[in-house]
Parts: structure tokens; sequence; C-alpha cells
């Protein structure tokens, strides 16, 4: 069932601006700033086809305080509520388990193929992450190639490698 409304703000940091959606259930859209507004609208229409957005404070939606204060440094974990709806079970199973990656930690495509039963399917994982609808929350910077490497990152390299530096004990911000 499609939603009549979603809640839509967004979030200008020095790192660019950050545009989201939260449906009744839960984040449905995040944008990063590598990423227009356009972007985000061709992502919100598939994420929550037929829903009209209204505009919101991010401090009105549970996911939007979560992630003013992760990028204050304030808070570790983003655990606002997600809604996965209009996701296969694969790529719902692959969300989760690289959301229980905690802060500060990295596995890799093929752990996550194996945590979630399908032990050849790293590449699989790839396209999840490469796909995810709802990045930070669902830390896809977390996950690494197979020796370790930085790579495939939505965001561009420099911003996953800065993320998980921020994560380790440097600074983002």
């Amino acid at each position: 069932m499609a939603e009549k409304t979603v809640n839509v703000w967004t979030i200008d940091h020095r790192l660019g601006t950050f545009f989201g959606a939260e449906s009744p259930r839960g984040l449905c859209a995040l944008s990063i700033p590598v990423h227009s507004g356009r972007d985000f609208a061709l992502l919100l229409d598939r994420r929550a086809p037929r829903a009209e957005p209204v505009t919101v404070a991010p401090e009105q939606t549970e996911s939007g305080r979560q992630l003013l204060a992760w990028l204050a440094g304030e808070r570790k974990t983003l655990d606002a509520p997600l809604d996965l709806g209009r996701l296969t079970e694969f790529t719902v199973a692959v969300m989760r388990a690289v959301a229980e990656i905690p802060f500060g930690q990295t596995r890799t495509y093929g752990a996550i193929a194996r945590q979630v039963g399908r032990p050849g399917a790293a590449r699989a994982v790839g396209q999840v992450m490469h796909r995810n609808p709802v990045p930070l929350f669902v830390p896809c910077h977390r996950v690494l190639g197979g020796n370790g490497a930085l790579c495939g990152f939505g965001a561009g390299l420099p911003m996953k490698q800065a993320l998980l530096e921020m994560e380790q004990g440097g600074r983002l911000l």
C-alpha cells in the first residue's frame, strides 16, 4: 500500500546537503551530499511512489534528530526505524546484517554474504549496498572488499575513508 504522505527534510552541513524522507514506518530514503536534490527525488519516487512529500524540519523526525546528533559527534548509533518495504527478501537480509555492524568496525562483502546464508554472493551484497536507500543508517561505508580494501561507495572513496576514520577516533567535522 502506498503512503499518502512522507515527511521530507534536509540538513545543510559543511559536507553538503543531506536529504531524508520518513514514512509512518520509518526512514525510507536518505541521500548523502554527493547526490543532488534531483537524485533524491528519483530515489523518493522509487521508495514511496505516489506519496505526497511534506517538508518538515529534521528535528521533527526521529531519523533527522539522530542524523543531526551523529554529525555533531554526539551519537554513535543510527537506529531510527527503517521502512524497508518494496525491497526483496535478500536485500532486507543484507541490509539488516550491515545495520548490525558496530560503530568503528568493518566487515567484508564476503562475510556479509556468509552471514545471510549466501556464501557465494559477495558481489550481490555489493549491489545491494550500491543501491542502499538509507546509507549511514545501514552503514554501507563499513563494508570492505575481501582484502580489506576500500571499494564501492556511492559517495566516493574519500568520503568512505573519512567516515571510517571518524568512527575510529578521528574527526569528520
